[in-house]
C-alpha cells in the first residue's frame, strides 16, 4: 500500500474515531478521494493537504492520486484542500455522508478554466446482471472556459457513440449503466466525432464491477487522461488526427509512393498506392488501401478502426474493366495488404504483400504537408 493510502487511513482513522466518540451514530459509510485537480504545471506543484473536520487526513496528495474506500461514520464533514507550503485553503466544502452509501470525493479544477472544487458522487449502482459490468463517466477535464466549450462524446474507436453520450459537458456524469463485459476501444472526441481528444488503448473490462471512468488533465498544465477506478490511470495512444494527409513518395525515386488520408473520427486510413504494374509490363499501376478491411462494395467496415496515429495494416484493392469517362464501375477485389509505419512527420515506411506473393517495402518522404503535424 502507498504512504498516500497508508496516510489517508491513518488521518481519517483518527477523525472518524474522534466523531464516534462524539457521537452515539454507529452507521458508517465509505468514501475514497480523488486528486483530479490539474491547477500546476508539474505534479509536484499540484501537491496538497486534505482536512477533514479541521484535521489533516492526507499529505502531498498529488494529480491522479486517488485513495481506497475507508469506512467512516455517517454525518456530516468539513473538507479542505491546502497546496503543499501554503497555509491557506484552496478549496472548502461541507458534505454531508448518509447512512449506507458509497461516495467518490473528487478535487476538480484548474483555477483558470474552471474554478476549485470538490465534487461528491454517489457511488451506489444496481447490479448489473450476469456477464455485465456498470461503468460510469465523469467529465473532470477542465481543459476550455465556459461549459458548451468543453462538451465532449464517448465513442468506440470506429466513432459509434456509447450510451448516447453527446453533449457532455465538464462537471457532468452518467451515472451507472451496464455494459457485456468485453475488450472495448474507447476514446473521447468532439461532439461531432471529427476531432479526438483522449484515447486509451483497448482495454478488456471484466463482468461484475462497478467501473468509474474519469476524464481528467487540461492539456496544458497536465495532459488529457484517463483515470479508470479502481484499476488506475489507462495508457493511451496519441489520437488520431490529420498529420499525415498528404502525397509521400519512395525513396530516392519518388516516381512510386502513397497518397494517405486519415479519417480521424473513425481512427481509419484510407488512401492509394501509386507504382508498377508488378509483371514487369511497366505499366502504370494505382490501388487503393483502407483499414476497414472489408469486401470492396460491402457497406460499413468489417474491422472498425485499424489506425492509431503512427500505424496500420490495411486491405489493398485492385481494380479492372474500368472504362475512362465510364459511367459503370470497375471490377474491384482484395489484393493483399499494406503495413505503413510513420515514423515522423516526414519519414514512413510501407510493405505491401500481395496475394500472389510479390511484395516490396518502400522508404517514404512526405512530399506535401497542408496540415499540422503532431508526430514530431
Amino acid at each position: 500500500m502507498s504512504q498516500v493510502k497508508k496516510g489517508l487511513f491513518a488521518g481519517l482513522g483518527a477523525v472518524a474515531g474522534t466523531m464516534m466518540l462524539a457521537s452515539a451514530a454507529s452507521a458508517e459509510v465509505r468514501v475514497q478521494i480523488v486528486h483530479a485537480a490539474p491547477f500546476a504545471d508539474s505534479l509536484e506543484g499540484t501537491s496538497v493537504t486534505v482536512t477533514a473536520n479541521g484535521g489533516p487526513v492526507l499529505e502531498n496528495f498529488q494529480f491522479k492520486d486517488f485513495t481506497d474506500y475507508l469506512d467512516l461514520p455517517a454525518g456530516d464533514y468539513d473538507l479542505a484542500v491546502i497546496p503543499t507550503g501554503a497555509t491557506e485553503p484552496a478549496i472548502t466544502a461541507s458534505v454531508t455522508l448518509e447512512s449506507g452509501l458509497d461516495y467518490t470525493v473528487l478535487a476538480v479544477g484548474d483555477g483558470v478554466n474552471q474554478e476549485l472544487a470538490l465534487w461528491p458522487l454517489v457511488d451506489t449502482a444496481e447490479p448489473a446482471g450476469d456477464g455485465n459490468l456498470n461503468i460510469r463517466v465523469v467529465h473532470a477535464a477542465p481543459f476550455a472556459s465556459g461549459s458548451e466549450a468543453t462538451e465532449v462524446s464517448i465513442r468506440t474507436a470506429g466513432g459509434d457513440v456509447v450510451n448516447d453520450l453527446v453533449g457532455v459537458p465538464y462537471f457532468a456524469q452518467s451515472g451507472f449503466f451496464a455494459i457485456p463485459a468485453a475488450e472495448y476501444d474507447l476514446k473521447v472526441a468532439s461532439n461531432d466525432g471529427l476531432t479526438n481528444f483522449i484515447d486509451p488503448l483497448p482495454v478488456a473490462l471484466p463482468a461484475g464491477v462497478d467501473l468509474t471512468v474519469i476524464a481528467v488533465g487540461d492539456g496544458v498544465n497536465q495532459p488529457l487522461g484517463i483515470l479508470a477506478l479502481p484499476v488506475g490511470e489507462l495508457d493511451t495512444r496519441a489520437p488520431v488526427d490529420n498529420s499525415v494527409t498528404g502525397k509521400w513518395g519512395a525513396v530516392p525515386t519518388s516516381n512510386e509512393g502513397f497518397i494517405f488520408q486519415p479519417i480521424p473520427a473513425e481512427n481509419r486510413l484510407v488512401g492509394t498506392a501509386y507504382t508498377y504494374d508488378p509483371a514487369g509490363s511497366g505499366a502504370p499501376l494505382w490501388v487503393t488501401f483502407d483499414t476497414c478491411m472489408n469486401d470492396v462494395g460491402a457497406p460499413g467496415c468489417m474491422s472498425p478502426g485499424g489506425f492509431d496515429g503512427t500505424s496500420a495494416v490495411a486491405a489493398v484493392y485492385a481494380f479492372s474493366g474500368g472504362q475512362f469517362g465510364g459511367d459503370e464501375p470497375a471490377d474491384g477485389s482484395v489484393a493483399g495488404t499494406v503495413a505503413i509505419e510513420f515514423i515522423d512527420c516526414v519519414t514512413a515506411v510501407a510493405s505491401l504483400e500481395l496475394n500472389d506473393g510479390t511484395s516490396v517495402t518502400w522508404d517514404l518522404n512526405r512530399l506535401t504537408k497542408t496540415v499540422e503535424c503532431t508526430l514530431d
